[in-house]
């Protein structure tokens, strides 16, 4: 008789590591600090590079239960268009958006198109990048200064100054008030403040609704006080020699249409928020909605008197988990200066928190995470969301850059007059001298 079969001492190692693994990743919630000595307690909640910031000690990790829900923070109109805009929209063959019933173009599109879409969708990828787009209209015009700074393994090194606006003509109440006729998705310009060797430097972008057609891009270097139209290639080249590329913004600022999208998988991460409140919003004498000098700054490592990770880790930020999805994205320029890179957006807000960077070859480079900052009025009458900072750690080279957005210094402005005329040739370059 044949007696009973012994597991191997290797298969019950396995199951045991595998339930440890787990039962300890369910241990998480508010209240926990998590660092080098208990970083398996996040293992799968993080991009796998994130996940070694904190098991090597350079980073921890403050587990926040927030006074409000994301999926909350929106402006009234979008409210109402979650439930106008369901099955309003499709896609066409190139990814450009159209109107279900007639099969045309869209033109007119007030919130996000794709409210709803349903999990076996077949391009649910591009409908999610669709929405990424959109989310950064929920402000309407914004008009923005931020700060550009460079560290290392030590600490601070330099930084620069630069002011922004952005005007786009489709997602928001106020677009439908802006003459169009070349069917513009948005016009986006940044001028460049400081260090002095590079001041008045500036690039400016038409972005257009469709998908076949390319950004226009235009360049103003002050030392022949001309604008120059820049490559769509120059896309993937370093922004004014920080460690972001102009496509880095927001996670991914460039064509939905010049990338291959494919959905890996939805899953629990943890996400990086402001604070546990929402930052207040005011409205000023134009009817424009600005942040306020009160909002909480991030405090970095190399700010922090006693810190022992890294000098560019920012050390008050609160960690929420949520839902996102997992999106590999592969670009059609085979010139482009990245290989595959991995986005995390948020089920919630479908904005991005990570953005992992392959080179060429194939080969893990660096990196990008945002941290988000949602927003309400006083009397809850408008809320939104947008951005504390960008950061991206250049883990091969052992280097950091932070784009210092909303912050006690840089009040951003929402539903902001913007003249149309800055985004002309000749305006731009008015604005640039």
């Amino acid at each position: 008789m044949r007696g009973p079969r012994t597991v191997p001492a290797c298969i019950l190692l396995v199951v045991f590591l595998v339930a440890t693994v787990s039962a300890t990743r369910a241990d998480v919630s508010p209240g926990d600090v998590i660092d080098k000595t208990n970083w398996e307690k996040v293992q799968g909640l993080l991009p796998d590079s994130v996940l070694q910031w904190v098991k090597k000690g350079d980073f921890i990790l403050n587990i926040e239960k927030p006074n409000y829900e994301l999926a909350d923070c929106f402006p009234p109109y979008q409210i109402r268009a979650f439930k106008t805009n369901v099955g309003k929209y499709e896609l066409d063959e190139n990814g450009g958006i159209i109107e279900a019933a007639t099969g045309k173009a869209a033109y007119q599109i007030v919130g996000l198109p794709f409210p709803k879409i349903a999990e076996d969708d077949p391009r649910l990828a591009e409908k999610l990048m669709q929405n990424n787009h959109f989310m950064q209209f929920m402000g309407g015009n914004v008009r923005v200064r931020f700060q550009s700074v460079y560290l290392n393994r030590s600490g601070y090194v330099r930084e620069g100054g630069l002011v922004g606006m952005q005007m786009p003509m489709v997602g928001h109440p106020g677009a439908a008030k802006i003459r169009n006729p070349r069917r513009m998705e948005k016009c986006s310009l940044g001028i460049v403040k400081k260090p002095r060797d590079a001041a008045g430097s500036a690039l400016m972008t038409w972005r257009y609704l469709d998908p076949k057609k390319e950004d226009n891009s235009f360049g103003y270097s002050p030392a022949i006080r001309r604008v120059r139209r820049m490559s769509a290639g120059n896309r993937s080249d370093s922004l004014w020699g920080s460690h972001f590329a102009v496509d880095d913004s927001n996670g991914y600022d460039g064509k939905v249409s010049a990338f291959t999208w494919k959905l890996l998988r939805k899953q629990e991460a943890l996400l990086p928020v402001l604070d546990v409140d929402m930052a207040r919003i005011v409205r000023n004498d134009r009817g424009e909605w600005e942040t306020t000098s009160d909002i909480k700054p991030v405090i970095y490592g190399y700010q922090k008197k006693g810190w022992q990770g890294a000098a560019w880790a920012p050390t008050n930020l609160c960690w929420i988990k949520r839902w996102v999805y997992v999106l590999e994205m592969h670009s059609k320029d085979r010139y482009y200066n990245y290989g595959k890179q991995y986005l995390w957006i948020s089920v919630d807000t479908y904005t991005c928190t990570y953005k992992v960077i392959h080179d060429r070859p194939g080969d893990y480079w660096k990196t990008l995470f945002i941290t988000g900052v949602p927003c309400e009025s006083d009397d809850k009458s408008m809320r939104f969301l947008t951005r504390s900072s960008q950061q991206m750690i250049d883990d091969r080279r052992d280097l950091s850059g932070v784009l210092k957005d909303c912050t006690p210094q840089n009040i951003w402005t929402f539903f902001a007059e913007l003249d149309p005329n800055y985004f002309t040739l000749a305006g731009f370059q008015k604005l640039c001298k």
